[in-house]
């Protein structure tokens, strides 16, 4: 049943979709049909109208013709000849005359147009809509003509013009329309017709036409009448006067008729600028000076007077939403491009944070002095004060806060707009800031008094401020805005004393230092303020605290007409501050909460007044005091919290004990942060871009020196690290509190910051370090010294916190790298490949490589194709490797068998590059007869541009050198023990020297023999050293140079090859922060170690598997990570490598050798030592497995720069 309906749905959707197919073929047959007809009648009816238009060209050729045959000798019978002639051809013609065709007339916007002459059925048109029919009479029209000038070429005539009437009977748009496209032709008429006569002069044939480009007045004449319309009222004048007269007048007309909008408005005055520009730069007589008067500063009419703008601030005690605020914003710009203007919007906005906002009272009043000033017209009386309280409870609907956000908003928004409000701050003005008690006496207040930034600075004494983050926020960014030009002081150029500066009296123009032209941006040049236009200003009975700022009457209000007047205009002068406000900024960072919008913002600040003499003085000592403030609040804290960890059972418990004080994001601990960041950005020169030129730096650097003692001496801060410490001690003590030690991290960013500005800071990184040595030497200096000790007692917990984020090193831990020794292999990794790939020179796009390399010659062709590459080429390309003959995309697996191949071929003896070392044959040095090959240098510049490629690309290579590769990698001298993996018999010869007394023994000189294929020279340690012997006294000299000509002297020409080559990819200051272990293991990669396989190929003598330290021992390096046991299998065998078939082919001096413990009889308190050539360590009898596992570890991290016999 299911079949059968299914194919009976089938059939009926099969005889629907035919019924529909042949509905759709009739309806296309009919509309065929139709349109055939249509055409039909189209092509009778343009038939006819040919014909007529020929019969009428017959009798017009006829009546001129016999039109000169007579010559009438009065007016009266010329005319009626025309009129006799006409009724004699009316009564006899030639033929039966046909009768007159019916007018065919169509509405067309409520106009009568006759469309008879354009052959368009009268049914057809009136079927369309009205949008249609106009289409339908334009493309119509456009054909005529377009064959009636077809039709004129041919005939060699000019094309008849456009019917007036039928112009008249159409649309303006329509008429526009038309016209312009005749233009258009007849212009491209001209145009042809000026060729041709141009080739016809010069005896050529004329070319066929050719395309040409588009003038303005054709692509005017191709928009949309409405578009166009609009384009030409936005246009400025200067842009107008390139376009055609036509046009020109076209623009004028309409621009009389509507106002341009802003936006249009500023881009045609861009437009109009480039244009100068490109005029001034055809003129080869220098047309710069006679660019037009839109050049110069437009100015800018004054929009309203006091009573407006006190109308329109009033709104700022209305509750508004975020597009009504937006709105207001942008009128109040518009409104402060004039000087006045400005002036007496920002004097009411101070003064209602000013005596506003203090509480519910104080807005009441203020709301109720700016009604009266808005009602306040000039001549008229004082409005009633007692009607304008009535109002002020129904007006303000806000509270004191929303007051304070409100103006500082607007203000802000005021300064991004408009630079002049950032610099009309930074300007002296007549007012009546209320300011404190000033200790130097009235005149410096009333001066400080006349400067509105002292307003703004004066709020951050406000509790109702301070306490507000979003309000802080806001007034952080404002001050930070508004100050910014003060940077300007730094960058201004000694000029000679003796040269008089022309400065104009403030009186005359409040704001020219805001048009200074080192202050203000080009871009804001072109606008020019109005003085404004009132004879006086007006005395009221306002009170005085209602007005903050009066900018006072213009001398000249008149613009001059003539070029401006070339003077020296005023500079910058650093504004007039009291200390006390200057020391109020520090409250952002001591407020309620700092966050790191308002922190910056904050730095910016204190970075922007630090260009006022004097104030770096200010900031550096009230940051002392509010830091030691906050350090005496935390260090009880500390103390309390140290002796709760030890007494928890739980973090979880301690954390609802104690640390409530120190986790939230307004704790006293991130605010001591923030304010030693802060002098730390007072003192750094790279950060504040301070110029000598400009600073007493024997004076900043006393001032930084005195600063820094008292945080070094300061017995508060004294006992803050101590508690500190205690707490970490506690911590780790603890092993599970991680959480805890994450909590006190602002503290441990506090004690780096100070460790920061102490002398360390100056030390460079370490490159090139002396002799080997156990550990960094403390600096004499007592934070130095409390740097190292803290970093080292606490480099568990250190290399905890970074491991969980590893971010910690971009900022303040940073200074870690100083002391890197107490940094674990992963994080040194993390941090270098961190730091590799966010430097600057990234940003630059660059190629792929693309290689093609034969398998058997990997390394050549690869030489060959990457040599001639540039360092950032090589580093930032992406590798797209294939091998000869062989399938496959690099998807990464191409790339990562490159480097392996590479890693083997480079070791290839026919390059002679490498020989391998004594101890084993998987280790390589360079090889000092490697000359033989003439290509040898490029080879080991190759090389290493090789390995730092992999670095880059963290890729690890199966490739181990010497020590002394690595060492001289990061830029560190040899030792001896180095010598003993490559030559063991020499290596012992010159212990012998140092252990015994070689008086009377006159063997060796200050020199050595050596061997170039059979033939010896003798090459000199030091001058004449073949004439100098070694005795008792210099042996050790000796020894030292002996070991570096061994090592380094006799390659040091392949060994700076490759580290050229090296370099080129990796900077020497990254990788100077490993040591030559972890240098291979970041080359090489950290080894798969199987303990039980080592375990049971490993000899004994003097000791029994059974026995205790050999039961510790493996106890010990199985609870070491992989990272340590790659490091003890360096320290025993000199390389990380583990052999392919496991330890059992461990290599060794002669062939495999096992790896084998030997007992050290000698003292329980020495380090293991080790012997590589024969995978030998040496292991005292330690009592107990701590010190056993301690001793260990200290042999393998600091014990391995010694050699053997220490």
């Amino acid at each position: 049943a299911k079949r059968i309906r299914d194919k009976e749905a089938a059939e009926r959707q099969e005889a629907e979709k035919k019924k529909r197919e042949e509905e759709e073929a009739k309806a296309a047959a009919e509309q065929a049909e139709r349109e055939a007809k249509e055409k039909q009648e189209r092509e009778a009816r343009k038939a006819r109208e040919a014909e007529e238009a020929a019969a009428k060209a017959r009798e017009e050729a006829e009546a001129a013709a016999q039109a000169p045959e007579e010559t009438p000798t009065e007016a009266e019978p010329t005319s009626m000849e025309g009129v006799e002639a006409a009724a004699s051809a009316t009564e006899t013609p030639a033929e039966p005359a046909a009768p007159a065709a019916e007018r065919v007339f169509i509405t067309i916007r409520g106009r009568q147009l006759d469309i008879t002459d354009l052959g368009i059925d009268r049914d057809y048109i009136e079927a369309l809509p009205e949008e249609f029919r106009e289409e339908v009479i334009t493309s119509q029209f456009a054909d005529q003509r377009a064959q009636q000038r077809a039709e004129a070429r041919q005939n060699g005539t000019v094309p008849t013009e456009i019917s007036r009437e039928f112009l008249d009977a159409l649309p303006p748009e329509l008429q526009q329309e038309l016209l312009a496209s005749e233009m258009r032709e007849r212009r491209q008429r001209e145009q042809a017709e000026a060729r041709r006569q141009r080739h016809a002069q010069g005896g050529q044939a004329a070319p066929a036409a050719q395309p040409e480009e588009m003038t303005q007045a054709d692509f005017f004449a191709t928009l949309d009448p409405a578009f166009r319309q609009q384009v030409l009222m936005e246009q400025d004048e200067n842009l107008l006067n390139l376009l055609p007269e036509e046009i020109q007048r076209e623009a004028r007309e309409l621009i009389g008729e509507r106002p341009r909008h802003p936006r249009v408005r500023q881009m045609g005055d861009q437009l109009a600028t480039a244009a100068d520009q490109l005029r001034a730069l055809r003129d080869p007589r220098g047309a710069r000076l006679d660019m037009p008067e839109r050049s110069r500063a437009r100015p800018v009419v004054q929009m309203l007077d006091k009573p407006g703008v006190a109308t329109l601030l009033r709104l700022m005690f209305v509750s508004l939403h975020h597009r009504a605020k937006s709105s207001l914003h942008g009128i109040l710009s518009d409104v402060c491009k004039n000087t006045q203007n400005r002036a007496e919007v920002i004097s009411i906005l101070l003064s209602i944070l000013q005596d506003g906002t203090i509480d519910v009272g104080a807005v009441e009043r203020s709301f109720a002095q700016l009604s009266l000033r808005a009602k306040q017209v000039n001549g008229s009386k004082t409005p009633q004060p007692k009607r304008a309280l009535t109002e002020v409870a129904q007006a303000t609907e806000l509270s004191p806060l929303n007051i304070v956000q409100h103006c500082l908003g607007t203000l802000s928004a005021l300064s991004v707009d408009n630079p002049k409000v950032q610099t009309f701050f930074l300007s002296e003005h007549e007012s009546s800031i209320k300011t404190k008690a000033v200790k130097k006496g009235k005149g410096k207040e009333s001066k400080a008094s006349r400067y509105p930034l002292n307003a703004l600075l004066m709020l951050l004494d406000r509790k109702v401020i301070t306490e507000n983050t979003g309000v802080m926020e806001t007034l952080a960014a404002l001050l930070s805005r508004v100050t910014q030009p003060l940077t300007q002081l730094l960058k201004k150029p000694k000029e000679p004393e003796a040269e008089p500066e022309v400065v104009e009296p403030p009186a005359a123009e409040p704001e020219t230092a805001a048009t200074a032209p080192d202050v203000v941006p080009p871009a804001e040049q072109a606008a020019e303020d109005v003085p404004m236009q009132e004879a006086s200003v007006e005395t009221t009975a306002e009170p005085s605290s209602s007005e903050t700022v009066t900018a006072p009457a213009p001398v000249d209000n008149e613009q001059p007409e003539g070029p401006p007047v070339d003077k020296k205009r005023r500079e910058l002068e650093p504004p007039e501050i009291p200390d006390e406000n200057i020391r109020l900024v520090i409250n952002i960072l001591a407020g309620r909460e700092c966050p790191s919008k308002t922190f910056s913002d904050t730095i910016d600040i204190i970075r922007h007044l630090t260009a006022i003499p004097g104030t770096r003085e200010i900031f550096g000592k009230e940051l002392i005091v509010r830091a030691q403030e906050l350090g005496e609040s935390i260090v009880t804290d500390l103390g309390d919290l140290a002796s709760q960890i030890d007494s928890a059972k739980t973090g979880v418990e301690l954390q609802g004990m104690a640390l409530a004080k120190f986790s939230s994001s307004g704790s006293q601990q991130r605010k001591l942060l923030q304010v030693l960041i802060a002098l730390d950005h007072l003192f750094d020169p790279k950060r504040m871009q301070v110029q000598q030129a400009t600073i007493d730096s024997s004076a900043d650097s006393k001032l930084k020196e005195d600063i820094l003692t008292t945080l070094s001496e300061s017995k508060t801060f004294e006992g803050l690290w101590y508690n500190l410490s205690l707490c970490l001690a506690a911590i780790r003590r603890r092993g599970n509190m991680i959480t805890v030690a994450t909590i006190l991290l602002p503290l441990i960013e506090s004690l780096f910051v100070v460790c920061r500005n102490s002398a360390l800071k100056e030390t460079p990184a370490i490159v090139a370090a002396p002799d080997a040595t156990v550990s960094t030497p403390p600096p004499e200096a007592r934070m130095d010294g409390l740097f190292f000790t803290f970093t080292d007692d606490h480099r568990k917990v250190l290399n905890e916190l970074i491991r969980n984020n590893p971010k910690l090193m971009n900022g303040n831990l940073s200074i870690l790298a100083r002391n890197s020794k107490v940094l674990e292999f992963d994080n040194k990794r993390s941090y270098f490949s961190r730091k590799l790939h966010t430097r600057e020179d990234r940003t630059v796009s660059h190629p792929s490589l693309t290689l093609n390399v034969r398998r058997d010659q990997v390394f050549m062709d690869s030489y060959k194709a990457l040599y001639y590459k540039s360092p950032n080429e090589i580093k930032h390309g992406k590798l797209n490797i294939r091998f000869n003959g062989e399938e496959g995309i690099d998807a990464g697996g191409v790339s990562r068998e490159w480097f392996a191949v590479m890693a083997r071929q480079m070791f290839n003896p026919d390059y002679a590059l490498f020989n391998p070392v004594a101890s084993d044959r998987t280790t390589f040095h360079p090889n000092r007869l490697s000359d033989i090959n003439t290509e040898h240098l490029s080879f080991f510049k190759f090389i290493g541009r090789v390995i730092g490629k992999a670095l880059y690309e963290n890729r690890v290579l199966d490739c181990h050198f010497s020590r002394a590769v690595y060492r001289r990698i990061l830029g560190k001298s040899v030792s001896l023990k180095d010598m003993e993996t490559l030559d063991l018999d020499y290596y012992r010869s010159l212990v012998w020297i140092l252990e015994n007394d070689i008086t009377d023994v006159t063997f060796e000189t200050f020199s050595v023999e050596v061997d170039r294929f059979g033939v010896v020279t003798t090459d000199d340690l030091i001058p004449n050293g073949r004439d100098i012997a070694v005795t008792e006294d210099n042996k050790q000299e000796y020894v030292r140079l002996v070991v570096e000509h061994r090592l380094i002297k006799s390659v040091e020409g392949q060994l700076d090859a490759f580290l050229g080559g090296f370099h080129d990819i990796i900077p020497a200051e990254l990788v100077s922060i490993f040591n030559e272990q972890e240098l291979e293991l970041l080359i090489s990669g950290l080894p798969e170690i199987d303990v039980d396989d080592w375990k049971n190929n490993t000899e004994y003598h003097n000791y029994q598997a059974t026995s205790p330290q050999i039961q510790w021992l493996w106890r010990a390096i199985k609870s070491f990570d992989p990272e340590e046991r790659a490091k003890l299998l360096q320290f025993v065998t000199g390389t990380s490598k583990v052999p392919l078939n496991g330890f059992k082919e461990l290599e060794g001096m002669n062939g495999f050798a096992k790896f084998n413990i030997h007992r050290d009889y000698s003292s329980k308190e020495k380090l293991p030592t080790s012997h590589t050539c024969f995978n030998q360590l040496d292991l005292p009898e330690y009592e107990s497995y701590e010190h056993l596992r301690q001793q260990l570890y200290t042999a393998i991290t600091a014990g391995s720069e010694y050699f053997g016999f220490a």
